[in-house]
């Protein structure tokens, strides 16, 4: 290793969100590419979710507060019953 640890502030941010966070999703985009983005997430799938959910809640503050009413449905897979 050639002791140069410095890492991007993409990859600093990850790696703390990863130290205190189960799931993350980040987004950001660079000054000088306006039209572009670079995103990185912890999981595919919860990354799915976490966007919708929070477009979902920008739509909402957009809207002015109006939203309407979301079912959640929660399941625990980490119990399984017996009969």
């Amino acid at each position: 290793m050639n002791g140069n640890t410095h890492l991007s502030p993409l990859e600093g941010a990850r790696a703390l969100l990863g130290e205190h966070y189960k799931n993350y999703v980040i987004i950001v985009q660079d000054f000088d590419e306006p039209t572009t983005y670079n995103i990185t997430y912890s999981d595919p799938f919860v990354a799915k979710g976490l966007l919708d959910s929070a477009n979902n809640y920008h739509q909402a503050y957009l809207s002015g507060g109006e939203q309407e009413e979301i079912e959640w449905l929660w399941t625990d897979d980490d119990e399984e019953e017996t009969d």
